[in-house]
């Protein structure tokens, strides 16, 4: 998981773990818990760092573990406690108590990113903004991300200001639900007790051992869903409530069990000292390609609930004069104001410079986070937090704040609306058709010039680039998921009955050729067959990632249809920086592979075309044309901002000349090599003949593939 989607939410407020109540003894009737609030600040400081400098801490988002075990314990002992002192729970007071917490400063900075993210972000990232604020606002933003996460494009999507409110999502997706099943874990324990004879629980008894198993039950049924899910390679499993759940039900499992004691304090004090340990070397140790949550996540779940057991320590391994030590208390209580406020501004931040803060950035992203969140603490949480207002008017409070901040979110759509009808009146000067000299047409002889005359007007408009697409076939019937079946795929395109027979093979950077070659099919009477497969290159060699069997197996599948098929041709592409495993041979990765399926092609009488994949832009490259190019078609273009977009040509085509190693292997393969129409003779432009290049870190927008026709079309003949 990279830096800036790998985000963490701290545990929010319980009833009575305030940080200004006095300090019972270990074995009192203890409601607050400084180790805990500690852990709050443990876990709130790796995240920030991980956000702020992930180069320094790559495992910081195991925090959101920490917070999520945190919160399970807390809200557990407290619905506990109201079921043994009143035999009941009141789920509107519990609702209200929660809204009453969390609401009032979660809807401030929601209202504050919708009213600045038009003036500090492009506007190529407005609609995704909008649609994760709205996602936030009702507490789903998980579930909107699980969505990114599994749809390959929108995973290359720019991290958005509220994209951390998916924790705080999980977390209230679990509040709605847990008081509901230990209610009726409760009721059923009673329920079997009468039905068996025995004596029944007091109205005020607390049936342990059936709402052990009960939530016990639920707690392993998600935990197993994590792994399974982990296992399968589902990108969602990061952000699913269902994967996710088992985090919190453990810390609610150990609120049903722990009972504090003052005995054994060295071997409690050792526990809490290996519980931290756990925490800290897990944030040093797990990175992003960590499978995760998965087993990986059991490291930050059981170091948290150590310390939780051990409780209040004593003695010289004890880390108890840490813990009460004024800072940490004081991190701790402002956890929450502090996790709200530093993702918008690391951000903004990353938006604003185009680069990761330098050290003392750093440190002042750290410190306006601080800042920030004291003031909201101060005047937002804790006037909030003490009101006693009715549960009714508190729930009614909380419907109203989230209309008012919805009718903010609704303006960031309008003002992306009213940018987008400016940027399409402008965009009527560029239309890119065979012989008109935009797009790639520009591009030849050492030269990619960013405009074409005095034409100043850039398609695909900022607002709309993420979704320009290959037009040619609906991508979502035309491409196989990492998770579907081997068998491939396949769409047909161009004249059913045509002569010559043609299949486009490979990954999504096969896909991005759809358009033109769809055209070329138009023009010339092929057939076209598409064989895609999103994140596997068309070889037989393994890849160093999680889905690299499953891209094998597909792989020979497709090639055994083929074989069958007997195509005229195949066209195919692979992403230039696919990461091959070493074969332990001495030679370079990727080309036995890619080499292997050309020859048997060839040998079948199949003419190969291998399409050098496109150059490799900047990681923010979409962020930086629509910043230089103006959120507005009004305002003049910044020609210098344009060029900084740009990649030198020899960083952007590395990787790509192992299409030439493959081919030297296979003579009878015929290289495409388009270079010449995307870069220059010393850099590779984002915006060449009027047109961005490119929708995301690594894949072409479809009106600049589309430009790419005719120079496609004198490189393949009309009979191949």
């Amino acid at each position: 998981m990279v830096a800036l989607t790998a985000v963490a939410t701290p545990g929010t407020p319980a009833a009575g773990t305030g940080a200004r109540h006095a300090r019972p003894a270990a074995g009192a009737g203890r409601r607050f818990l400084p180790e805990v609030q500690a852990l709050r600040a443990l876990a709130v400081a790796l995240v920030v760092v991980y956000h702020v400098r992930p180069d320094l801490l790559p495992g910081g988002f195991i925090g959101v573990d920490v917070f999520f075990v945190i919160s399970g314990f807390l809200i557990t002992g407290h619905l506990l406690r109201e079921v043994r002192s009143t035999g009941r729970v009141s789920l509107a007071a519990f609702w209200a108590a929660r809204a009453r917490r969390i609401l009032p400063a979660g809807l401030v900075v929601l209202a504050a990113v919708a009213l600045t993210c038009t003036l500090v972000l492009p506007a190529s990232e407005w609609a995704q903004v909008q649609r994760q604020l709205w996602a936030s606002v009702l507490y789903v933003e998980n579930w909107a991300l699980a969505s990114d996460s599994v749809d390959y494009l929108a995973a290359e999507n720019a991290a958005t200001p509220v994209q951390h409110y998916w924790s705080l999502a999980v977390e209230e997706q679990f509040y709605v639900l847990w008081p509901l099943v230990l209610v009726g874990a409760v009721a059923l324990a009673r329920w079997l007790r009468r039905r068996s004879g025995q004596r029944a629980v007091g109205a005020r008894g607390m049936p342990v051992g059936t709402v052990l198993l009960v939530l016990g039950a639920l707690v392993g049924a998600s935990f197993a869903a994590n792994l399974v899910a982990v296992r399968a390679g589902d990108a969602a499993a990061y952000f699913a409530t269902t994967t996710r759940l088992w985090e919190l039900g453990a810390g609610g499992l150990l609120a049903l069990v722990v009972r504090y004691t003052d005995r054994a304090a060295a071997v409690r004090a050792a526990a809490a000292l290996a519980g931290v340990g756990a925490v800290i070397v897990g944030a040093f140790v797990l990175d992003g390609s960590t499978p995760y949550p998965g087993t990986a996540a059991l490291v930050p779940v059981l170091g948290t609930a150590a310390v939780i057991v051990a409780g209040r320590t004593t003695g010289p391994l004890s880390l108890g004069p840490l813990a009460d030590s004024r800072p940490v208390q004081w991190l701790g209580d402002v956890s929450y104001s502090v996790y709200l406020w530093h993702f918008p501004l690391v951000a903004y931040a990353l938006a604003w410079s185009g680069r990761p803060p330098t050290a003392l950035e750093a440190a002042g992203l750290v410190a306006a986070t601080l800042v920030l969140a004291a003031l909201s603490h101060r005047w937002v949480e804790r006037p909030f937090r003490r009101r006693r207002a009715s549960d009714r008017t508190t729930l009614v409070a909380a419907v109203v704040g989230m209309g008012v901040v919805a009718a903010l979110v609704a303006t960031v759509g309008l003002r992306a609306a009213a940018e987008q009808a400016r940027w399409e009146r402008a965009a009527e000067q560029v239309v890119v058709a065979d012989g008109s000299g935009f797009g790639a047409e520009a591009a030849g002889g050492g030269a990619a010039p960013a405009f074409v005359g005095d034409v100043r007007a850039v398609v695909p408009a900022p607002t709309e680039v993420q979704d320009d697409a290959v037009t040619a076939f609906d991508e979502q019937e035309c491409s196989a998921r990492k998770d579907d079946p081997p068998q491939p795929r396949t769409c047909e395109l161009g004249d059913p009955d045509g002569e010559t027979t043609v299949a486009l093979v490979g990954d999504s950077h096969a896909r991005m050729l759809g358009s033109p070659v769809a055209r070329l099919a138009e023009d010339r009477g092929w057939r076209v067959l598409t064989f895609l497969r999103d994140s596997c290159p068309f070889s037989t060699e393994m890849r160093t990632v999680p889905e690299g069997p499953e891209c094998v197996a597909a792989n020979e599948a497709t090639l055994e249809r083929l074989l069958e098929l007997a195509p005229d041709a195949v066209v195919t592409v692979a992403y230039g920086a696919s990461r091959f495993r070493d074969p332990g041979t001495g030679e370079r990765p990727g080309v036995r592979g890619l080499a292997d399926v050309w020859q048997r092609l060839e040998d079948a009488g199949t003419q190969v075309y291998a399409v050098k994949d496109a150059p490799q832009p900047d990681p923010y490259v979409v962020r930086c044309v629509a910043s230089a190019v103006g959120s507005a078609p009004g305002r003049p273009v910044d020609a210098a901002g344009l060029d900084r977009c740009a990649a030198p040509r020899e960083q952007a085509m590395a990787g790509r000349d192992l299409v030439d190693a493959a081919a030297e292997r296979v003579p009878g393969v015929d290289v495409v090599d388009l270079t010449d129409r995307f870069c220059g003779r010393s850099t590779c432009p984002a915006v060449v003949g009027n047109v961005m290049v490119y929708r995301d870190t690594n894949h072409l927008t479809d009106t600049y593939a589309r430009s790419l026709a005719p120079a496609l079309a004198a490189a393949i003949p009309a009979r191949p």
